[in-house]
């Protein structure tokens, strides 16, 4: 479990915020809480990066967006004071500057850990920042991000936010759990790719089967006298032997599109309603066991529908020919079914006839038959 980290910005070098506690809790009565953000500064570029100077500012004053109004009981530290200078600046309260000794580069995979210690957090429930200010050397410009800080009510705890199998097979559900205090004013909302849900009131979930690697995000919010505070914990699972989406894709070597076919027919039903559980092809065939005249009608027939987002797609074949030549499987259709897909395939015709189906996967999955009356 993580708390949530900003977008992506425009910083050359990695920033990683955590708090402690986490989330931090408002000062309350004459004794002030404290807290501490652990920074970690890493390069993952593949050359060296000579920083000028890094800028860590959090809001002063006693609001909800303010994270302290006592700025200097920030202690900085920095686990490399050989090569690196990390201080408060004195001139701009709630503002750490972060600079090299001599002519100090963080080299590639190189790291820095700093630590901002004993900040006195306010008594305002809300969410403040960190904003990281970052200014590399010769290049003129500087970048910045910002990490959300979530100050809660005193008292108020929340964590622990893990799936019990950090790895599960395709189709299978993530099982989550969290721990969370339920005091009036405190909302979780799971975020995940379906519709979020409010988990309010449970510290269990289930999600729905998952066909690829999923992140999930449990969102808190506490409300206190008007003021929000929003705490964001993720975490991922890993799906085996997943279904794939890709842009461009070259294969070197043997490789195998679909899994084992399977056949089946409708028996003496005249209609058959499934759905898929991965995507695939579905391939039917029927033959009339004698000749039909166009003039009659109808002939044997064949028809599979598929439909997805609410869009129905028909493929059907008809047989007027009995068979023309040993193994004649007669007339063919291919349907092409995404997962997802309901499926209904139906058979029609006076004259007797035969009529079989492949479906031939691309993924685990099935092609499920839909339980009726």
């Amino acid at each position: 479990m993580r708390p949530r980290r900003p977008g992506r910005g425009a910083l050359v070098l990695t920033y990683d915020v955590v708090s402690d506690p986490a989330p931090l809790q408002v000062s309350q009565g004459s004794t002030p809480r404290t807290a501490t953000l652990r920074i970690t500064v890493t390069n993952h570029q593949q050359h060296a990066v000579r920083l000028q100077s890094v800028r860590f500012s959090f809001p002063v004053g006693t609001g909800p967006g303010d994270l302290s109004n006592n700025p200097g009981s920030a202690e900085p530290q920095a686990d490399d004071i050989k090569f690196w200078r990390f201080e408060l600046d004195e001139e701009v309260p709630g503002s750490a500057v972060l600079t090299p000794k001599r002519s100090a580069t963080v080299t590639p995979g190189g790291q820095l850990e700093l630590t901002l210690a004993h900040i006195e957090v306010n008594g305002a429930v809300g969410t403040s920042r960190l904003t990281v200010e970052e200014r590399i050397e010769g290049s003129g410009e500087s970048g910045e991000e910002e990490w959300p800080l979530a100050k809660v009510p005193a008292g108020f705890t929340t964590g622990d936010f893990r799936p019990h199998r950090i790895l599960v097979r395709s189709g299978t559900p993530a099982e989550l759990t969290w721990r969370g205090d339920p005091r009036p004013g405190a909302v979780y909302t799971m975020l995940h790719d379906g519709e979020p849900r409010d988990v309010t009131n449970v510290r269990y979930w289930q999600s729905p089967p998952l066909h690829r690697d999923t992140a999930f995000a449990l969102v808190v919010e506490v409300t206190e006298g008007g003021n929000t505070a929003e705490y964001a914990m993720t975490t991922v699972v890993t799906v085996a032997r997943p279904d794939l989406v890709v842009n461009d894709l070259t294969v070197h070597g043997n490789t195998v599109l679909t899994h084992t076919p399977s056949e089946f027919t409708l028996g003496d039903a005249t209609e058959l309603s499934c759905t898929a559980e991965t995507d695939g092809f579905l391939v039917g065939h029927v033959r009339a066991e004698r000749e039909v005249p166009d003039t009659e009608d109808p002939a044997p027939a064949l028809t599979v529908t598929v439909t997805a987002g609410g869009t129905g797609h028909v493929t059907s074949v008809q047989s007027r020919l009995a068979e023309r030549a040993p193994g004649d499987p007669g007339s063919r259709l291919t349907a092409v079914v995404p997962r997802g897909a309901t499926v209904t395939v139906t058979r029609a015709g006076i004259t007797p006839s035969t009529h079989g189906l492949t479906w031939l996967p691309f993924g685990t999955g099935e092609l499920k038959q839909v339980a009726t009356g």
